[in-house]
């Protein structure tokens, strides 16, 4: 089974990915901040799907980037927002700059099929990384 860690602030928005994820098949955890998201992470075993919002409190979508680095995990990212695009440039730069696989980004709202799609992909990409 698939593993797949939400971080996002919207609880409402994180539950509606969370269900379509579990229907698609996926084991999700979902993650406040993107402090949570690295605690989580460090205990963890095997591949996942982070999907990281951009704005959240506490931890962003950057700064949970960093704590990332250390963590020696088959991780693929994409990164969410509902806002300016300007963030997610500098998220994905610094993603990569670790050696951070990173999709592509995500846009709020994003419509059920496309949200399937993505899992979809993401699900045979981290199966030929693992």
């Amino acid at each position: 089974m698939q593993k797949l860690y939400i971080a996002d602030d919207n609880l409402e928005f994180a539950k509606y990915l969370a269900s379509v994820a579990e229907a698609e098949g996926w084991c999700v955890e979902l993650c406040a901040n993107g402090r949570v998201l690295i605690e989580q992470l460090q205990v963890a075993d095997g591949p996942a799907l982070l999907l990281v919002d951009m704005n959240m409190p506490d931890v962003d979508g950057i700064e949970a980037i960093e704590g990332l680095a250390d963590i020696d995990l088959p991780l693929r990212v994409r990164f969410m927002t509902g806002a300016m695009e300007t963030a997610l440039i500098a998220a994905k730069l610094i993603a990569e700059a670790r050696s951070i696989t990173v999709g592509r980004s995500i846009y709020k709202p994003v419509p059920l099929d496309t949200f399937r799609k993505i899992l979809r992909e993401e699900a045979n990409a981290l199966q030929l990384s693992n």
